[in-house]
């Protein structure tokens, strides 16, 4: 990951409800227990979807897919003979695409997925939504003030010592 990218990956909807409610962040102990697994029976429905977002990339691994470009926008899918196990989106914050944006959280609500960050905010699969956590991230301070971004990121470090 780039650091003038915004990633989210999709974690189905039931787990991102504590006692029937939404949560808006989980710990990232609570992320690593969350499995995907989609019915590999639906990825021709899911690549079909990723095939209108973006060109896929030559496969060189099996049980991973990838559309887009890896320094600005890609799509990641991971799968095994039974499971869509993750997909990750990576958005390029500097020149962000809203149809990109939109066709993702088209996918997320076909399959009955939201969003998690890395951090751990979880993110409802609208754009609206998506653009307000990206334009909030440290992406798009990087991307807005790269230099102010990395004098923050050293004085925080010499803070730390």
């Amino acid at each position: 990951m780039a650091v003038w990218q915004f990633v989210i990956n999709l974690i189905p909807a039931s787990a991102a409800r504590i006692a029937g409610v939404h949560a808006a962040r989980m710990s990232r102990a609570q992320l690593d227990e969350v499995v995907l697994a989609l019915p590999i029976a639906e990825a021709d429905v899911l690549f079909a979807k990723l095939d209108m977002l973006l060109p896929e990339k030559p496969r060189s691994y099996t049980g991973l897919r990838v559309w887009g470009d890896e320094p600005s926008d890609d799509i990641q899918v991971s799968f095994d003979d039974k499971f869509i196990e993750e997909i990750q989106a990576r958005f390029d914050v500097a020149d962000i695409s809203l149809p990109l944006i939109g066709g993702v959280c088209d996918v997320a609500r076909h399959f009955d997925c939201v969003f998690a960050t890395p951090d751990g905010a979880i993110i409802q699969p609208n754009r609206e939504a998506v653009i307000r956590t990206v334009l909030q991230s440290d992406a798009a301070h990087f991307v807005k003030d790269p230099s102010g971004f990395i004098e923050k990121a050293a004085r925080l470090d010499w803070e730390d010592r």
